[in-house]
């Protein structure tokens, strides 16, 4: 599934810049590298997150606390693991400038739902793979897309535009995270509340409403 980790989430940021562009906010420039160093620095950047920082992450969220958190129903266990890995970040929001985010009344609500969207997103797709690495590789994916789209947006209000509506946490942005994890959701075989290790392949318990077993495959 890591092409739909990519190109899915590629493709949610394009999107909804593309639609700002459209609106008189923004509109499209070329960037000061061209498009094919912005091409290439995509993919290096993604590389490079997605085992490294992102996989960090992704290893805590959704390969330790996500299946912890499963006995609670599928959309709970989510959400909750959501606001967990958004209230992490809240140290370094206010305490480094790793994260600028602007006016904190604004922006931090805006952090949580776009984290939130983005824990149903990368949580599906962990749910349908089994593994680590589509989250892993989607999540890298953001990280390094938006920053780059930047470049190719023109606006007078780069805060709004930038900030508010695309950006990491733009609103934007989080309204197609939550239509791209609707999507991916259908991909969860049904009664998949349970996490899928390796091998094993999930089986739907008919004795018991909602729960899962699973069998190890040859």
């Amino acid at each position: 599934m890591w092409w739909i980790a990519f190109f899915g989430t590629l493709l949610i940021t394009v999107v909804a810049t593309a639609a700002v562009w459209a609106t008189p906010l923004a509109s499209v420039t070329t960037p000061p590298g061209g498009v094919l160093n912005s091409v290439v620095r995509l993919v290096i950047q993604t590389l490079i997150l997605a085992t490294t920082f992102a996989l960090a992450e992704e290893i805590g969220i959704r390969g330790y606390l996500l299946p912890k958190l499963l006995p609670l129903g599928r959309k709970r266990a989510l959400l909750l693991t959501g606001l967990v890995w958004a209230t992490w970040h809240m140290p370094l929001i206010y305490l480094t400038p790793l994260l600028p985010i602007g006016n904190p009344v604004i922006a931090v609500p805006l952090f949580y739902a776009a984290v939130i969207a983005g824990s149903f997103f990368y949580g599906y797709l962990r749910l349908a793979s089994g593994s680590l690495w589509p989250s892993s590789i989607a999540h890298a994916t953001h990280n390094s897309a938006w920053g780059i789209m930047v470049g190719f947006t023109a606006t007078s209000s780069p805060l709004l535009v930038n900030g508010y509506l695309l950006g990491d946490f733009g609103i934007v942005i989080t309204v197609a995270a939550a239509i791209g994890a609707a999507l991916v959701s259908q991909l969860v075989p049904p009664g998949g509340d349970e996490v899928r290790r390796g091998g094993d392949t999930p089986v739907l318990d008919p004795t018991a409403h909602g729960t899962t077993t699973s069998t190890q495959a040859p």
